[in-house]
C-alpha cells in the first residue's frame, strides 16, 4: 500500500504546480521514512549480512531508502534538479520493484526466457535478413520523393515487420504495395516463433511451478542463515543416529527442525518426497547436495572423479611393478638354472677325467 501512495504522490506532484504542495510532500516523506525504516530493520536482523547484500531484492530496498536523503536535499536546495529527477521520476520505478518479492512466479518467466535464448539468436538473424531484404526492395522500386534514402526504406521495412505501421512513410508504387503485403504475410508468420517458443518453455515452467518455487523458497532460506554445503555435510552426519550415511523421515525432519530456517512440516515432507532421486525411503548427502548447492555437486562429482582417475592411475602402476617383478623373477630364475647346468656339466667332466 505504501509503495501505491508514493506512485500517486509522484505522479501528483510531477504535475505543473503540485512540485511544492505541502500536503503531497508531507505523504510522500512519510512513504519515505517508512522505506528506510523498513531497509534498516532488514539489515540489522539479517543472519548473514554478505547474503543481504548480494539478494537483488534488498538493492531495490537499499535505493528506496535513499530517498529520505534525496527529499531533505530537495526540500533545503529547491534549485537541485538531479533530486527533483530522482524523486519523481527514479524512485517510483525503483519502489514499484520492491513488489517483486511477493510475485513468487516471476521467476518462472525468468526461467521460461533463459530456457529460450538458444533459440532466439537464429529467430533474430533471420528477421534481421528479412528486414535488410525487403528495405532493399522497397528503396528500388519506390521514388526518391517517397522514400528519400536507404534508412527510410529500413525504417518502413522494421514497422512493417514489427506490425506497428507508423504511417510516416508508406508506399505509393504498385510494386512497392506488393513488396510491403508480402513482407506484412511473412512477418506475422514469424514472429509468432519466438512468440510460441516463449510460451512453451513458459508451460513448461508453469506445470513443475511447485518444484521450482519450493527449490528457490529452500535456498533462499539456507543463503538466507549462512549455510553451506560443508555445513550441510556436518549437519548430515551429526542426525544420522545408526551412522549408515542415509537419512529417513524422521532423521531429515529432525534435520529441518534444528536448521531453524522457518520450513513447515508439511513443507520439509515435500522436499524429502522431491530429494529422494531413487523413491528408497532415504535420502544421502550427495541427494541433498544435488538439489540444494548443484554448483558445489558439480565440483563434488569432479573432484571424486579426479580422486577415481588418481586411484586407478595408482593401481595401473602397481600392477605395471608387479609385472615387471615377476618378469624380473623369472629371468634370475632361467640365469639360475643355467648357472647349475653349466655346474652340474663342470663336476661330470671332472670327474670323467
Amino acid at each position: 500500500m505504501v509503495v501505491f501512495i508514493n506512485m500517486a504522490v509522484a505522479f501528483f506532484q510531477s504535475t505543473e504546480g503540485h512540485i511544492f504542495n505541502a500536503t503531497l510532500g508531507v505523504v510522500g516523506t512519510f512513504c519515505d521514512v517508512v522505506f528506510c525504516l523498513e531497509f534498516l530493520a532488514r539489515l540489522i536482523s539479517a543472519p548473514s549480512k554478505a547474503v543481504l547484500i548480494k539478494d537483488p531484492f534488498n538493492w531495490t530496498d537499499f535505493l528506496s531508502a535513499l530517498a529520505l536523503p534525496c527529499r531533505i536535499s530537495f526540500a533545503l536546495h529547491p534549485q537541485l534538479r538531479a533530486a527533483e529527477v530522482i524523486l519523481l521520476f527514479f524512485l517510483p520505478v525503483v519502489c514499484s520493484l520492491k513488489l517483486l518479492r511477493y510475485f513468487e512466479s516471476f521467476r518462472l518467466l525468468i526461467d521460461a526466457c533463459r530456457n529460450s535464448v538458444p533459440a532466439l539468436p537464429v529467430l533474430v538473424y533471420t528477421m534481421s535478413v528479412i528486414t535488410l531484404l525487403s528495405s532493399s526492395a522497397i528503396y528500388l522500386v519506390e521514388s526518391r520523393d517517397n522514400i528519400p534514402s536507404m534508412p527510410h526504406a529500413l525504417w518502413l521495412a522494421l514497422v512493417t515487420v514489427t506490425t506497428v505501421g507508423y504511417g510516416d512513410f508508406a508506399p505509393k508504387s504498385t510494386a512497392g504495395y506488393v513488396v510491403v503485403s508480402i513482407l506484412s504475410c511473412v512477418s506475422v508468420l514469424f514472429l509468432g516463433l519466438p512468440v510460441g517458443i516463449i510460451g512453451h518453455e513458459f508451460k513448461d515452467c508453469w506445470e513443475s511451478r511447485s518444484r521450482v518455487l519450493l527449490m528457490t523458497r529452500v535456498r533462499k532460506c539456507l543463503a538466507k542463515w549462512g549455510y553451506s554445503a560443508q555445513d550441510l555435510r556436518v549437519l548430515v552426519e551429526f542426525v544420522d543416529e545408526d551412522g549408515d550415511g542415509n537419512l529417513n523421515l524422521s532423521e531429515f525432519m529432525a534435520l529441518i527442525n534444528q536448521m531453524r530456517i522457518g520450513i513447515r512440516a508439511e513443507v520439509a515432507i515435500q522436499l524429502f518426497m522431491l530429494f529422494d532421486d531413487d523413491q528408497n525411503g532415504f535420502l544421502d548427502y550427495h541427494e541433498f547436495l544435488r538439489h540444494l548447492f548443484p554448483e558445489e555437486y558439480v565440483l563434488d562429482q569432479q573432484q571424486r572423479a579426479k580422486t577415481f582417475q588418481e586411484t586407478n592411475k595408482r593401481v595401473s602402476e602397481a600392477l605395471n611393478h608387479l609385472d615387471a617383478m615377476r618378469v624380473s623373477l623369472r629371468n634370475q630364475g632361467s640365469e639360475n638354472s643355467l648357472q647349475h647346468d653349466l655346474f652340474a656339466r663342470k663336476i661330470a667332466g671332472a670327474a670323467g677325467s
